[in-house]
């Protein structure tokens, strides 16, 4: 038996030898990212194998096998490869909704890491295959199929499809609650749970295939929207009538403007010398009311939506699946329902205003206007005709590969953004901080100032280097924050305007942000949610400085922006609450798949990747049930996305009778 055995393999050595290199390519691969090669879910990955293998063995040719083999073989290896890479510079695993990003995802790739276990096990495993197969052909072009055999390869390939949609199905059906499964799933991460290979393919089913979605009733969704009022805090209304401003500042962290125990490799600064290079941001905080544990887990799109609408879709993209949604529970929708005409409401970017489709999905979320560089520059041109300045305020540096400056964006663009004839709320998003993190030319004043005070002096001087080009984006913001703060206090628009502060997510290029903070491969005996871990600052003249330490996160901005300009609303539609509130909020992040609580990050509540030492058992379980009600927000508002709900007439005008009844 064994000699037959023996004498088949032989006789179809192509075909064998890819069966083995692929799965070996296949383990390699999600040993890269995972640090383990076991997957606990392969059979969509053994199933498409083996459906690929039926038809190979079914071809009498070995050279066809050899051109079959060898094609998927390398696709297999590229796609393996760069979604290794996508995980090395994003922390994501692909999901089929990256298609929708793939423009935008190009225009912010300066510096492609290499995952080099992939990179050189995939050549190899590509190299050998054809040099074996290319000898293989030279012996023997043909091999003999028998009546017997070509049935058995047949099943093989029914069996390898019918296995792989099973699974499929089982993953994906309508009937599977995958709200319940959020929160009980056993399974790791994706690669670990299907490897690569067969999260692609079910990333794929599911967008193409098992893409309909369970319609709940309109009766339940109404019942549901409305069944629960916010609770007014002790702040509630402080700022009623004030003029807001938020700033979403890219990449923001702690460590870029002071110095702690929290970070053993930022610059080793004194608070004196921090204050000097950061003096308004210094000034700001002293000033503010300051979460201290504040944590985003998200891209910018994500943070940014979540400040603005205070809540996301679970498994979409809302700027490319639901750009024109009517979402009358935005903070610039709810202040227009408010103010009318008397409020101006317009958002601010120094990029581009196509990139993440902001200009469309802006424009539903309340904002008259959005404009972006291409804007400022002309608006700077017109600021030197009519002679109000003496040379241009706006530069266009990302034509030559540098980010803008966010000084610029402000010292143009003040007076539309702090306007003194009306109310105002206006979204500042920056630029300057996005990564990579080099040497750059605009920065140039800055790099001066902090050589002034600091020497490179770490063992790891390309880090250091890092670190210190990262830090001059932060001095340039501090500059931006300084116009900013000038303009309205000459104004006289200071002591009646909010400002809203915040990181949109850790400085995670180049992997800078576990280097400062010393988490390498979350280290469970260090402090994982830490990575997470961005400012939040609130100022507001009539409360002034105070410290909040409890949890907080991305998705508490708008109820807490509105509890303070004394707005009640339905806190179903939120997946967060006011920071002023006795209680905290549970995240889930929807670029990533994890739950986050203070000291807690979990792919599931039966699937915890870390908790710290610190996270009583009574927590833990106050926890589990904040995020089973954060799962039940999250399937209700999913379907206020995926049936455009508000866009009916009946529900838009309900909505605007029930807010003018508690309001």
């Amino acid at each position: 038996m064994m000699k037959k055995v023996k004498e088949w393999l032989w006789e179809n050595r192509i075909v064998t030898v890819y069966f083995v290199f692929s799965i070996l390519i296949e383990l390699l691969g999600v040993f890269s990212v995972e640090g383990n090669p076991l997957i606990s879910n392969p059979f969509i990955s053994i199933g498409l194998l083996m459906f690929i293998c039926g038809i190979a063995l079914n071809m009498k040719s070995n050279v066809k096998r050899f051109v079959m083999c060898s094609i998927l073989l390398a696709i297999q290896a590229v796609a393996d490869l760069a979604f290794a890479v996508l995980y090395d510079m994003t922390g994501q695993y692909f999901d089929y909704g990256m298609l929708n990003l793939r423009n935008d995802a190009f225009g912010i790739l300066e510096s492609i890491p290499m995952n080099f276990i992939t990179f050189y096990s995939a050549l190899f495993f590509c190299v050998f295959f054809i040099i074996f197969a290319k000898r293989t052909i030279r012996r023997k072009k043909k091999t003999e199929i028998g009546k017997k055999a070509r049935i058995v390869y047949i099943a093989v390939c029914v069996f390898g499809f019918g296995i792989m949609g099973i699974m499929l199905y089982n993953n994906n059906s309508a009937q599977t609650d995958k709200y319940e499964k959020m929160l009980t799933n056993k399974h790791g991460s994706n690669y670990s749970a299907y490897g690569i290979i067969g999260n692609t393919v079910n990333e794929f089913a599911k967008g193409l295939i098992f893409n309909k979605t369970i319609v709940i009733p309109e009766e339940e969704i109404d019942a549901f929207i409305y069944e629960k009022e916010s609770v007014p805090t002790e702040m509630f209304g402080i700022s009623k009538d004030n003029n807001v401003v938020f700033i979403l500042v890219e990449s923001y962290e702690w460590f870029g403007c002071m110095s702690g125990d929290e970070y053993p490799n930022g610059l080793d600064l004194t608070e004196e010398e921090w204050r000097y290079l950061c003096p308004n941001l210094s000034k700001f905080y002293d000033e503010s009311v300051v979460m201290t544990n504040f944590h985003s887990k998200e891209k910018t799109d994500i943070s940014e939506t979540l400040s603005i609408l205070g809540s996301y879709p679970s498994d979409k993209y809302i700027n490319y699946d639901y750009p024109n949604n009517v979402v009358p529970y935005s903070v610039p929708n709810i202040l227009r329902q408010e103010y009318g005409e008397d409020i101006s409401i317009n958002s601010f970017h120094n990029g581009f205003k196509t990139f993440y489709n902001r200009e469309l999905t802006h424009k539903s979320f309340g904002f008259e206007k959005l404009r972006d560089m291409y804007d400022m520059v002309d608006i700077s041109d017109e600021l030197v005709k009519s002679g109000k300045v003496s040379e241009p305020t706006m530069h266009n540096y990302m034509l030559d590969g540098e980010r803008n400056l966010d000084s610029e964006m402000i010292e143009t663009c003040k007076d539309l953004m702090f306007p003194t004839d009306k109310r105002f709320y206006t979204y500042i998003t920056s630029i300057t901080m996005h990564g990579i993190y080099y040497e750059r030319d605009n920065l140039k004043e800055h790099r001066e100032k902090l050589r002034e005070v600091y020497t490179p002096h770490a063992d790891d001087k390309k880090m250091e280097e890092v670190v210190m080009n990262y830090v001059t984006t932060v001095m340039e913001f501090d500059k931006a924050l300084g116009v900013m703060m000038e303009d309205l206090e000459k104004k006289g628009l200071l002591e009646n305007t909010t400002i809203v502060m915040f990181g949109d997510h850790n400085a995670y290029y180049q992997q800078m942000s576990n280097y400062v903070k010393n988490i390498q491969d979350y280290n469970t005996e260090m402090y994982y949610t830490d990575l997470y871990k961005v400012p939040l600052m609130i100022y507001d003249q009539n409360i002034g400085h105070k410290e909040i330490d409890k949890f907080t996160c991305t998705s508490d901005m708008a109820p807490t922006i509105l509890d303070m300009l004394g707005i009640h609303t339905y806190s179903n539609l939120y997946y967060g609450q006011s920071v002023f509130s006795d209680d905290e909020s549970a995240m889930y992040s929807r670029a990533y798949g994890i739950f986050v609580g203070e000291g807690i990050v979990g792919k599931s509540m039966n699937n915890i990747l870390y908790r710290n030492s610190n996270v009583t058992d009574a927590y833990f379980t106050e926890f589990k049930e904040k995020s089973r009600e954060l799962v039940e927000k999250i399937k209700y508002c999913d379907q206020i996305f995926y049936q455009n709900y508000f866009s009916n007439s009946e529900h838009y005008n309900r909505f605007i009778e029930k807010m003018n009844e508690i309001n």
